[in-house]
């Protein structure tokens, strides 16, 4: 199999794309802002498989099925899939391109500054990826079948903002096939520790509540400028999940709203 170099010169055709300049790099993708040759107005996101994972066949079964699943969303606070391939010996998927930022870069700079996010913006970006999430947790098959889809991994990286003040809930659908990765290569939970649930935590079975639990933790940090289950360490982190141990919202910001 063709293994493409994460230095590889950009930019470059790729199938029926080309990608324009590498967004990002994570643990199982690349990231790229590209376009279809036939559309070279329209931008759009490719996210490619890295080349090791791509020996992993359980891993692609499970990003391809969980990939194709997510496809069938189609809701307006949901990052759609529009295609889903192989090229050059790796996958990928191409996906809605958001002209925007994730929540992690906004609480960022509202954190360096000393400040907490507007609580009239925060509870609009929940909101909106509380409707996209909910979409996505009734999705039923051709027999009218819950198919139990849950995101696992609802964090602020995985909430877009666009420039309009619309929340987008991005990657419904590799989460599991990244989570399984983790735990077949190290053989320990792995995940964005502060956003997990309970459940999550203590390695049982979950269901759409994980979502549900992940963004009641963001509103919050959003809100009071505080991270809320986050320690001096993972196992310290987790353990104040499990004990839901935090400070109340009316203790970490003065005049929080009751």
């Amino acid at each position: 199999m063709a293994e493409a170099p994460l230095t590889e010169r950009l930019p470059r055709d790729f199938g029926k794309y080309r990608l324009e300049k590498r967004i990002a790099t994570g643990g199982m993708a690349e990231v790229f802002l590209a376009h279809r040759l036939d559309e070279p107005l329209k931008p759009l996101v490719i996210k490619r498989i890295l080349p090791h994972l791509i020996k992993s066949g359980d891993f692609v079964q499970m990003f391809l099925d969980e990939a194709r699943i997510a496809a069938q969303l189609s809701h307006p606070n949901v990052v759609g899939i529009l295609d889903i391939g192989q090229v050059e010996g790796t996958y990928y998927l191409a996906m809605e391109y958001v002209h925007g930022e994730d929540i992690r870069r906004i609480y960022n700079r509202a954190y360096k500054l000393q400040r907490s996010l507007p609580l009239s913006h925060s509870i609009r970006v929940i909101a909106d990826a509380a409707l996209g999430l909910g979409h996505a947790h009734k999705l039923t098959d051709l027999a009218g079948q819950p198919l139990g889809l849950v995101h696992r991994d609802v964090s602020p990286q995985n909430i877009l903002v666009t420039y309009d003040g619309e929340a987008k809930v991005v990657d419904f659908g590799i989460a599991k096939a990244a989570n399984k990765v983790a735990e077949t290569r190290a053989g320990v939970l792995k995940g964005k520790y502060s956003y997990m649930s309970p459940e999550q935590a203590l390695g049982e079975g979950i269901d759409h509540r994980t979502d549900i639990f992940a963004l009641g933790i963001i509103l919050y940090e959003t809100t009071t400028g505080t991270r809320l289950f986050k320690r001096e360490n993972e196992l310290a982190t987790l353990q104040a999940i499990i004990k839901c141990e935090y400070l109340p919202p009316s203790q970490a910001l003065q005049n929080y709203p009751p």
